[in-house]
């Protein structure tokens, strides 16, 4: 009887330490996700309405947030893109949540901020490439993500 009612305290303990990381690693994730964005907002110096509406559709699609935690999100992502030294904590929170599929599509997300403003400045261009690179995006798919964001705007 002791046994098995210690061994419900520990479970039940062991659940709640459970649901409790599952939510700090949800945070961590978005949090690394809006980051990246932000990054590639600010990446050619001049942040639009487009790249911030393609920023909030990137979360909500990747995420499933609503429009409001989108905007949120992106509200502390670009304070702390600023105050960013490494991309090492965001991508690798990434890498560990997300399958190659879904870093695809992020990695599309980011062509489509970049792409935004109608046109692709250079920095942006080496941003997503350095960004796919460490986020073990195959070449291949980094280009066609970016020609599916292309063909979508017409350029």
């Amino acid at each position: 009887m002791l046994l098995k009612t210690l061994k419900d305290l520990l479970g039940g303990n062991c659940a709640a330490r459970r649901s409790q990381a599952s939510e700090f690693e949800q945070r961590q994730l978005r949090s690394a996700v809006a980051v990246l964005l932000a990054d590639a907002e600010r990446a050619d110096l001049d942040i639009n309405a487009n790249e911030i509406r393609a920023s909030h559709r990137a979360l909500i699609d990747l995420l499933g947030v609503t429009e409001t935690q989108a905007e949120e999100l992106m509200v502390q992502a670009r304070a702390e893109a600023v105050r960013l030294s490494s991309y090492f904590g965001p991508v690798s929170v990434i890498n560990r949540a997300f399958s190659i599929p879904r870093r695809v599509q992020l990695v599309e997300h980011l062509w489509r901020v970049a792409y935004a403003d109608g046109d692709l400045d250079p920095y942006e261009d080496h941003l997503i490439r350095k960004l796919s690179h460490l986020l073990y995006v195959p070449h291949i798919e980094l280009m066609l993500a970016r020609q599916r964001v292309r063909d979508a705007k017409g350029t």
